[in-house]
């Protein structure tokens, strides 16, 4: 019994038309599966929502629908929308097919457009809410409102938007930049390390710097304002100092001459000796003023003597007649007077009077720069401040190429409580940071650049540190050039 079934189905499937209809069959069946397979998976139960979005640009039909990035339905229709109440312009609405897992979506789910890859192609990103209330329906829709709390549809800027941002004379603008920036940076490796370990050595003071302009007492904010209102004061008569500035480089051009130079030249010394003949001139104005003090309530009696002086005068008249004779002997006594006047041992009793007040001077100036010396002493000598803190600000302004130096900084910010704190406004200093604006520098310890970091915050001068520091000298061949130009012994 059994073998004649086999028999009859053997001769069943060896029937050539049968086969044929079978395939015939099949092939129908699969291309009417693919068909139908644009609007869902057939059989299968999907949950239908309709979102409205601003933009639907680049979203295709059969674009994927997908939640926290995995796929989890697709879009079936993309249909035009008129501008509403609730919204202003045209738009478009979305017909999504999603599975039934996600019914219902909370009220407040959001959704946005994003782009699927740098190639082009974008789905639709879904956030589901957390809301309570009763989710959205099969059928529903999530629409568009110009009140950004009921607004579903998240604005996201893709790339491709931003680059679209670029005309291309800033797109040729920013290739050219990129294009120096690679020649400059191109085979100069160690100048760029060395320029990093400069500025690292640069940045405690460069801290303590900044630690200081961000104080309150420092009143930063006060001195901005300040400029600020200055330059809106000036700005009114920008063309009034654009024309004093084109005057001025036309009378700095017509100083450039030659007799200039030597003019300017030659004052150093008219000066010294200018200065060599007030010093010895002083006793003498000092007398001149003395003197005029002195004649000030004679003046009152000046009006009244010119009158009595004139009647002199006038009486007096026939009496120089008979004076001439006394010509000679005048002559004889005012050539005296001169031969006093250039007598050695006059002229050096006048210079001894004017060395003496001179003396007072430079006794007071050399107190007052004493007392600067005993001052700044101790910091130079033990720590070599100022040698240090112009070596490193010298290295980080100065190295650099044809473009510019290559003193550069990156803030790198710490969220959480670190860097934050020390940038921005904050209520206290940052737990790891230290405060000590007048650091020790002197021969029991060089606090600058010497601190050890503790992790923890400290106000103040740290304990004992190191007393070692850098030596710094010129570079190599200044002193050779300074002894040429006369100006190193």
């Amino acid at each position: 019994m059994r073998r004649g079934r086999r028999i009859a189905i053997r001769e069943l499937f060896d029937n050539p038309v049968m086969v044929g209809t079978i395939t015939i069959l099949v092939v129908m069946v699969a291309v009417y599966l693919s068909y139908i397979a644009e609007n869902g998976l057939p059989f299968i139960p999907t949950y239908s929502v309709n979102v409205d979005v601003a933009n639907a640009s680049e979203l295709v039909k059969n674009a994927d629908v997908r939640v926290g990035g995995a796929r989890v339905g697709q879009v079936l229709t993309i249909t035009p929308e008129p501008a509403s109440k609730s919204w202003p312009h045209p738009y478009a609405q979305l017909g999504l097919a999603l599975q039934k897992s996600l019914a219902p979506l909370p009220a407040d789910t959001r959704y946005q457009i994003r782009l699927a890859s740098v190639l082009g192609g974008k789905y639709l990103e879904i956030i589901p809410g957390h809301s309570k209330a009763q989710g959205l329906a099969d059928g529903g829709t999530f629409t568009l409102n110009t009140n950004p709390k009921l607004n579903h549809n998240v604005p996201f800027v893709d790339l491709d938007t931003a680059f679209a941002t670029f005309g291309p004379k800033t797109q040729k603008g920013l290739r050219g930049a990129v294009g120096e920036i690679g020649n400059a940076l191109a085979g100069r490796g160690p100048q760029f390390n060395d320029s990093i370990s400069s500025l690292h050595e640069l940045m405690p003071g460069l801290e303590t710097l900044l630690g200081v302009l961000r104080d309150p007492s420092t009143r930063l904010s006060g001195f901005i304002n300040g400029l600020a209102a200055t330059t809106g004061a000036l700005a009114p008569v920008a063309p009034t100092i654009d024309a004093l500035l084109h005057n001025t480089a036309t009378t700095f051009q017509a100083l450039d001459r030659l007799s200039l130079g030597t003019t300017i030249d030659q004052l150093p010394g008219t000066e010294s000796l200018a200065t060599t003949v007030l010093s010895n001139s002083r006793p003498v104005l000092t007398d001149a003023a003395t003197l005029v003090q002195a004649l000030k309530p004679g003046a009152r009696l000046l009006p009244e003597a010119a009158t009595d002086l004139d009647r002199i005068l006038v009486s007096a008249t026939p009496v120089f007649r008979d004076a001439l004779p006394l010509a000679p002997k005048l002559k004889q006594a005012l050539g005296a007077v001169q031969a006093l006047a250039h007598d050695p041992a006059s002229t050096q009793v006048f210079k001894v009077l004017g060395s003496t007040d001179l003396a007072s001077l430079g006794a007071s100036a050399f107190v007052g720069l004493g007392a600067i010396l005993r001052a700044v002493a101790p910091s130079q000598f033990a720590c070599n401040v100022t040698g240090l803190w112009v070596r490193n600000f010298a290295s980080g302004l100065t190295e650099g190429d044809s473009d510019g130096a290559w003193l550069r900084f990156a803030p790198v910010l710490d969220l959480n409580g670190g860097t934050a704190s020390q940038t921005f406004q904050q209520s206290s200093p940052s737990p790891d940071l230290h405060l000590n604006y007048y650091p020790t520098e002197d021969s029991s310890q060089c606090q600058a650049a010497n601190e050890v970091y503790s992790g923890a915050q400290r106000i103040g001068s740290p304990p004992k540190t190191s007393t070692v520091v850098d030596d710094t000298a010129p570079p190599p061949g200044v002193l050779a050039e300074g002894k040429k130009a006369g100006l190193v012994p």
